[in-house]
């Protein structure tokens, strides 16, 4: 398969936002209890009752920022249920998920093992059953430097110094009929939005404020800006894609990332349409703060599945779409980061890591930088759901300019045949590729805890030849880092 990428180093789309690569962990399953969290008298080798294989693990993928405590679990949850000592903590019915909370990780554990992986927090408020004055109430005891009631309640539980959470979302898809207090429409949803971000903003008038935006109901998006807009910094979109529902092909799966991607503005054009129209002057751009593949075998109380090759793909066909993006879409958070829809699996004893998981890590060896221009011409196959031709290459790029230095991500979608690319840089002589790529005998291959090195990252580094042609691997996820 012969195909040509051309990046232009001098044209920038935007600076390049290192919090799409956020990730997101909920109260559910074993994501928190079992998989983060075992306590400091488990068997388990843990650090301060942190699980260390995992956190080393999340660690490894340098999160920018971590969603908390849910997903549908925020629309339940009594913070103050989860702060002083833990013997005196009560435990709770889970509503949500039909599950016992122990409350043993609440928002001190939170912060700290944020701060042990290097990331930032994003706290979700309860705006299911609970009150504006409880959210307020939770923005004072992280950030409040007064010698008020629950600024003084952090300092007497050993916290001394605010934790200085920016980033807070009011409550989790209140659109639907499955969330604790779901509201019946977008007008309802935006007034309640408005009185929290109201009360909230009064104890600290610097956070940053996320309103639920959904991806499948226009007029809600258009309720939430008209309404709540002048509070809002961000509107929030969640999007799993079902595999079930169509018995969805190799070949269709990897086709949706465009859709998602169009989707993607379709809303961040609403929501300007509508501040125009209202006459809203807020800045209010997206965060794409739930996204995954959803298997049949996910399902509840545990929702553990184990992806594979063509999972990776999706995944970096993704993350290439959120560079491109990166202006209205600077925020989002990969759902989730341990055991529940996993990147990272564990056992008793064992931890494994998902191919999806590989792909972050690729991503994340560059943080800054530029989002350049870049186009690839490239042969095709034509999508039945979308009705199109869908290219087998896909690329996106990153120039460092101090350093001289462009990484380029190629996804090869072609299940059977490799690409030899043409590799076409304006304002740049390159001579030097360091080729990192994930792929596998087929686009089925996984790691288990019987073979957990089944899928890895291979490495291989050569001069580029006159003709600058690299050869892609079939069904791969690639990063060219060229000098």
């Amino acid at each position: 398969m012969k195909a040509h990428i051309f990046v232009d180093i001098d044209s920038i789309i935007a600076p390049f936002d290192k919090r799409i690569y956020g990730q997101f962990i909920e109260h559910l399953g074993k994501c928190v209890y079992g998989g983060i969290w075992v306590g400091e008298t488990s068997k388990i080798p843990n650090i301060k009752g942190y699980r260390q294989d995992v956190l080393e693990a999340v660690k490894a993928i340098k999160p920018p920022l971590i969603r908390w405590p849910g997903g549908n679990f925020a629309s339940g949850y009594h913070w103050e249920d989860g702060i002083g000592p833990k013997n005196q903590r009560p435990k709770k019915y889970d509503m949500a998920w039909g599950a016992e909370e122990p409350n043993e990780f609440g928002t001190d554990e939170y912060i700290e093992w944020v701060r042990i992986v290097g990331s930032e927090p994003y706290i979700t408020v309860n705006a299911g059953n609970g009150t504006p004055e409880e959210a307020a109430h939770w923005v004072e005891y992280c950030n409040s430097t007064r010698d008020t009631r629950y600024a003084l309640l952090r300092k007497q539980y050993g916290h001394k110094e605010p934790y200085n959470v920016k980033l807070w979302s009011i409550g989790n898809e209140l659109y639907g009929w499955w969330q604790i207090g779901f509201c019946k429409d977008g007008e309802e949803c935006g007034r309640r939005t408005l009185e929290f971000a109201n009360e909230m903003k009064r104890v600290d008038p610097k956070i940053q404020l996320v309103g639920v935006g959904t991806d499948l109901d226009p007029e809600w998006n258009v309720d939430m800006i008209r309404i709540a807009g002048k509070y809002l910094d961000y509107l929030s979109v969640h999007t799993y894609i079902f595999t079930e529902k169509e018995g969805k092909t190799y070949d269709e799966l990897v086709a949706l990332p465009i859709r998602i991607e169009e989707n993607l503005k379709h809303i961040y054009y609403t929501i300007e349409q509508t501040k125009s129209k209202y006459n809203i002057k807020k800045d209010i751009k997206l965060a794409f703060d739930e996204w995954n593949v959803w298997y049949p075998e996910a399902q509840p109380p545990l929702l553990t599945q184990i992806t594979s090759i063509k999972d990776a793909i999706f995944t970096g066909l993704i993350l290439n779409s959120l560079q491109r993006l990166v202006k209205i879409v600077p925020i989002a958070c990969f759902a989730q980061t341990v055991n529940v829809l996993p990147l990272i699996i564990t056992d008793e004893e064992n931890m494994i890591v998902t191919p999806q998981y590989l792909v972050f890590k690729l991503y994340t060896e560059v943080m800054e930088g530029d989002v350049v221009a870049t186009s690839v011409i490239s042969p095709s196959y034509v999508s039945k759901e979308l009705q199109r031709p869908v290219p087998y290459l896909d690329a996106s790029a990153i120039y460092i300019s101090n350093e001289k230095r462009i990484y380029l991500y190629v996804i090869n979608r072609n299940p059977d045949e490799f690409g030899d690319v043409e590799i076409h840089i304006k304002g740049a002589d390159v001579s030097t590729v360091k080729h990192r790529y994930i792929s596998g005998k087929t686009v089925n291959d996984k790691n288990t805890f019987q073979n957990p090195e089944n899928v890895k990252i291979e490495e291989k580094q050569y001069k580029l030849n006159s003709s600058r042609t690299v050869r892609i691997p079939a069904h791969s996820v690639n990063l060219l880092l060229l000098q």
